[in-house]
Parts: structure tokens; C-alpha cells; sequence
């Protein structure tokens, strides 16, 4: 009996181990449109668009609005490179600039800092971040500042492309939670960068903020501090099969799917920015 006990605590273990492992490996895979991918094919004739970030640009723990960009201006003669890297913060991205410099991008487009918010909710995400991302310094507002001006003034030196950069989506559904002000915070910070830096402000927090005032949630829900619950939606996505919007919907969230990524309605926000600005340029 205890051999049988045995055998079937195994398999269930073996089980947990091989659908954990299968989610980690769908949402830390490579987008299809990577820069080193970008450079094997570059584009002849096409105007390049090259998106920077975190886990937002990405796409592959929520919607991906990369993707929905591409489906959309493909047809007008738009190439776009996803230069999204899961848990960056701005300190991460001043170390990748050259591979987005090699594929000689006609439009940069900037969003990053929410991970900067999070390292400083809790000591466990502090520590966290610390360690994954070998931070040289406890995360800060003043360090996301200067990292952020330190980007742009890179990206101005090294490449000839339209600079964009957006304010930070929303963090949570609770107005009155230290990342909810945060994230309007260092939005507003992000907007005195860019005039100071002369480029292009994407007002995507004021968007989102206006929408949230239309649309009160009934709960307000806080963010989620341990990254370990970023894991949960993404097992119902690719194990469960289960659409971002259901997963969002299920959570009682109205623009992300959980307290932190995008669901569609929100990434519909950010590429219309986006395409207002290609337009306009």
C-alpha cells in the first residue's frame, strides 16, 4: 500500500513539475520578433519600429499589443521588432540599447517602469529583483529617473529614429495603494523627462486613469506584491487554455488581468497611442 502511496505521490509531483516547467517556458520564450531575429531578415523599403520594454511589450504573460501592431500596419508598410524582456527595469534595458541600434529603427517606442515600482513594494520583490535582475543598487525613484534620462540621451546619440515614450499603464485597481499613486507619479516624472529630452509623450496613465474614473470597480482590488502570483494567469492561459480576457474577467478586473498586465482593452490604449503617433510622423 505504501509502495502504491508512493509511486502516486511521484507521478502527481513529476505532473506539477511538467506543467510548472511548460508555463515558465511559454511565457520566457523569445517573441518571433526579437532584434537578433530582425536582423537575419531586415527590412528593405519598410518603415522599422522598434519597441522597448518589460514584460508589457513582451506579451507572453497577457496581451501582446506588439503582435496586434504588427497585424495592423503591416499592410502600410510597418515592421515592428519587440524588444520586451520579462521583469526589466530601465537599468536592464541601458545594457541591451546596441541590439536595437543594429537594426537601425525608424521609430523607437519607450515603455518601462513598472517593474521599478514593484522591486520597491515589499523587501521580499526588493530582494527579488536584486538578485534576478543583479541590480547595483537598491531600486529607487531617483535611480528610475536617472536611468531614464540616461536611455533617451543613448538612443538620441546612437540612432537617427523618432523617439516615443509612454506613461506607465495603471498598477492595481485601488486608487488609494502606494502603486496606484506611484504609477501616476513616476508617470508624470516620465512626462518631464520627455519634454525636457524633446521627444514624444504617450499620455497612456492619463488614459487609463480617465477610463478607471468612468468605470469605478466594485472591488477595489490591490496589486499583487509576490511575483510568484504573476504565475497563476499564466498557467490558465496555457494550460487551461483559457483566453486573457476570460482570465481577466474571472479576476473581477476591468484592464488587467492580474492587478499588473494588460488585458485587451487596455493594450488597445496603448497601440492607439502608438498609431496616432506613427501617423502623425
Amino acid at each position: 500500500m505504501r509502495k502504491i502511496q508512493k509511486i502516486i505521490l511521484f507521478l502527481l509531483s513529476l505532473i506539477t513539475f511538467l506543467i510548472g516547467s511548460y508555463t515558465v517556458f511559454e511565457f520566457s520564450k523569445r517573441p518571433k520578433n526579437t532584434p537578433k531575429k530582425f536582423k537575419q531578415k531586415p527590412s528593405i523599403g519598410r518603415k522599422v519600429v522598434a519597441c522597448l520594454g518589460d514584460s508589457h511589450t513582451k506579451g507572453t504573460m497577457a496581451h501582446n499589443f506588439v503582435d496586434d501592431l504588427s497585424a495592423q500596419m503591416g499592410s502600410k508598410g510597418y515592421d515592428f521588432i519587440n524588444a520586451g524582456v520579462n521583469g526589466d527595469l530601465v537599468y536592464n534595458v541601458l545594457s541591451r540599447i546596441d541590439e536595437i541600434v543594429d537594426c537601425h529603427p525608424d521609430y523607437i517606442i519607450i515603455l518601462i517602469g513598472t517593474n521599478d515600482i514593484l522591486a520597491q513594494l515589499s523587501k521580499p520583490n526588493e530582494l527579488h529583483f536584486e538578485l534576478k535582475k543583479q541590480l547595483p543598487q537598491k531600486p529607487s525613484e531617483k535611480w528610475f529617473i536617472q536611468n531614464l534620462r540616461t536611455l533617451i540621451d543613448e538612443l538620441k546619440m546612437k540612432t537617427t529614429a523618432k523617439l516615443a515614450i509612454l506613461s506607465l499603464p495603471l498598477i492595481s485597481e485601488d486608487r488609494h495603494s502606494v502603486a496606484f499613486k506611484s504609477a501616476i507619479e513616476y508617470s508624470q516624472e516620465i512626462q518631464e523627462v520627455a519634454r525636457e529630452k524633446n521627444i514624444t509623450y504617450l499620455p497612456l496613465n492619463e488614459k487609463q486613469l480617465e477610463f478607471y474614473e468612468r468605470h469605478r470597480p466594485k472591488a477595489h482590488k490591490p496589486v499583487v506584491k509576490t511575483p510568484l502570483a504573476y504565475f497563476i494567469p499564466s498557467f490558465k492561459h496555457y494550460i487551461l487554455r483559457k483566453s486573457w480576457e476570460e482570465i481577466s474577467q474571472e479576476a473581477g478586473l476591468t484592464l488587467t488581468i492580474d492587478t499588473v498586465h494588460q488585458n485587451k482593452y487596455a493594450a488597445e490604449m496603448i497601440e492607439q497611442l502608438i498609431v496616432d503617433f506613427l501617423e502623425k510622423n
